[in-house]
């Protein structure tokens, strides 16, 4: 399965996000899961969150849902918002080597 989380970071969190980014890329580095793609949005405009998307293939979304109530940001609340769902995708370049 395919699931995706597009999470929106506060930012009023901004402090606390720069401080807990290493923090944050060892726990995606260090993930029992198979991170497929993972990474911020182009810097937001002023005053707005930044959005940023995990892609990630696990048995189920319960699975990933735990990985992700373990990320450091998502602890801290960093993220304004988290949207975690399943993805079917059905065409593109890639889909060959999911």
């Amino acid at each position: 399965m395919i699931v995706a989380r597009y999470a929106v970071s506060d930012p009023g969190k901004a402090a606390e996000r720069s401080r807990l980014l290493d923090e944050h890329k060892a726990y995606l580095h260090g993930a029992a899961i198979r991170i497929l793609l993972s990474g911020p949005s182009a810097p937001p405009a002023e005053g707005k969150g930044s959005p940023a998307i995990v892609m990630a293939e696990v048995v189920s979304l319960a699975e990933f849902e735990a990985f992700s109530a373990g990320d450091p940001f998502v602890c801290s609340g960093v993220y304004r918002s988290v949207d975690i769902f399943e993805w079917r995708p059905s065409f593109g370049l890639l889909l060959e080597s999911l």
